[in-house]
């Protein structure tokens, strides 16, 4: 690309060009990595949360670069190289990184899934149903990046920056995919992450408070979920539960929103919902005037609404209903999402490890828990650091209302002290319940399964599926499932020897 075109592209964010120059120069690459900078190649300045390339414009030109995207001042007159001067750097990084690798979303059917909670649950069963059918598809989350082959493990964002989502696009154009299904945070939704990709269904669960340590409030983090829905191609859908977002919120045609939920007036509209500790069944009543009889291994009202909104999309992409219900049949859910521990029924109680770190999730997973335990629920949680402080009381408040035992402990610190952070979960606390502190998260579990008695429930949740617990600049290895089979193992094991 040459400099003239991508002033053209970036078109009212720019907002000046310093040094252009007698030439057009012509830039072998776009990049934002300073460490992997080459000759001839445009580098964009970003300023991040532990570094800004602004203020290494002299090196950068040293090292090569022909010219910079800036958004803040760079006042040395050392610097001899055009700058363009932007509003967003990150907004143009993204669209020069898309226009660079040559828009490969359009050789694609691309569904991004947004909202506080069943981002995982929904793309992971799409993805299920997808390679039931025989169709190759990509699958880019929380959890696991898969492209083909290639399965990419503990991935640093939920939604990837520019540049990697370009590549995983193009990687999956390659391997002859046919879809791409990915999470969508409101992260990358705020910082442009997937300003320059466009998508043909796009979903929203539901949107409950998280991240207000990011978000100015909780209307701008409203705003930026609702911002997926500007990103959809021409002629691309809105699968939305109507009853939790006000469709009137989604400006797009009413013909191009499909509702799913138990109300009377969703387009695929729940019923009839039954739980039980294997799994539930309910009848999704279809737009087209059908009633089919659902089942599904997972558990839950919510995991009722995750199922329903797969449903919707499938059926929308026009697969037919017969074949969607008995893929999804075989669906075994997402580690960490509402997952038992098989080894503690031997002892006469469950275990369950669930994801659930927000107010709204807790409740749910505590809801659901009651209805199928006829014992205590026993809840092991704490809160991550480096996120939104105001939602902890809140979360404690929830678990002193749904559970029987409180088990405040330690989470993912982060940057924060973790006796800060359960001073802070502690001021939401009943008092007048059982409750206890512990800060060591495996001491924590190692009480709650010695206080369970049998029929009892211990939930152990807001860390699912993740193998690390991250204190300061340390990744401890912590996995929430296999230290409850080791403690199983060791203790409960020798106290029924003896």
């Amino acid at each position: 690309m040459r400099l003239s075109q991508i002033i053209e592209l970036l078109g009212n964010n720019v907002l000046q060009v310093v040094n252009p120059g007698n030439i057009d120069p012509e830039f072998e690459h776009v990049e934002s990595d300073s460490r992997i900078l080459k000759e001839n190649d445009l580098f964009i300045c970003i300023k991040g949360q532990a570094f800004d390339s602004h203020l290494i414009a002299r090196e950068l030109q040293k090292k090569g670069a022909a010219a910079l995207i800036a958004e803040t001042a760079i006042e040395d007159e050392e610097i001899l190289i055009p700058i363009v001067y932007v509003k967003s750097s990150r907004l143009a990084e993204a669209l020069l990184t898309m226009e660079e690798c040559n828009h490969p979303y359009r050789k694609l059917t691309t569904i991004g899934v947004t909202g506080t909670n069943g981002k995982t649950t929904i793309t992971t069963l799409i993805y299920h149903v997808l390679s039931i059918f025989e169709r190759k598809a990509s699958l880019i989350g929380t959890v696991r990046n898969v492209v083909g082959e290639n399965v990419y493990t503990n991935p640093k964002n939920t939604t990837p920056g520019p540049f990697e989502l370009a590549r995983l696009l193009q990687l999956s154009t390659k391997l002859k995919s046919e879809y791409f299904v990915m999470e969508v945070s409101s992260h990358s939704l705020s910082m442009n992450r997937v300003e320059g990709m466009r998508f043909d269904v796009g979903i929203i669960t539901n949107v409950t408070r998280d991240h207000l340590d990011f978000h100015s409030s909780f209307e701008d983090y409203y705003r930026a979920k609702m911002h997926l829905f500007s990103l959809l191609k021409s002629n691309g859908i809105a699968v939305v539960n109507g009853d939790k977002i006000n469709i009137a919120d989604i400006h797009i045609s009413r013909n191009r929103i499909i509702t799913y939920g138990f109300g009377d007036e969703s387009d695929y509209r729940i019923e009839d919902l039954d739980i039980s500790r294997t799994g539930m069944d309910f009848t999704i009543h279809t737009p087209f005037g059908s009633s089919q009889r659902v089942y599904t291994r997972l558990i839950g009202e919510h995991n009722a609404y995750n199922v329903a909104a797969a449903i919707a999309v499938l059926n929308s992409l026009n697969y037919d209903m017969d074949h969607i219900l008995k893929a999804i049949s075989s669906f075994g859910g997402v580690p960490g999402r509402f997952e038992f521990v098989e080894e503690a029924t031997k002892y006469g109680f469950d275990v369950v490890i669930d994801f659930a770190h927000t107010p709204d999730a807790l409740e749910k997973l505590l809801r659901t828990a009651r209805r199928l335990s006829p014992g205590r629920l026993i809840l092991v949680f704490g809160a991550g650091g480096s996120a939104d402080k105001g939602k902890r009381p809140l979360m404690s408040e929830v678990s002193s209302r749904f559970s029987d035992v409180v088990i405040l402990t330690s989470d993912d610190p982060k940057n924060d002290d973790p006796l800060e952070i359960l001073q802070d979960l502690e001021s939401g606390i009943d008092k007048f319940k059982p409750y206890l502190v512990i800060p060591d998260r495996k001491e924590a579990i190692s009480v709650a399964l010695t206080l369970a008695n049998r029929q009892d429930m211990v939930l152990i949740a807001g860390r699912g599926h993740e193998d690390f617990q991250i204190l300061k600049d340390r990744k401890v290895p912590f996995n929430d499932k296999q230290v409850v089979k080791d403690i199983l193992e060791t203790k409960f094991r020798r106290h029924i020897k003896k």
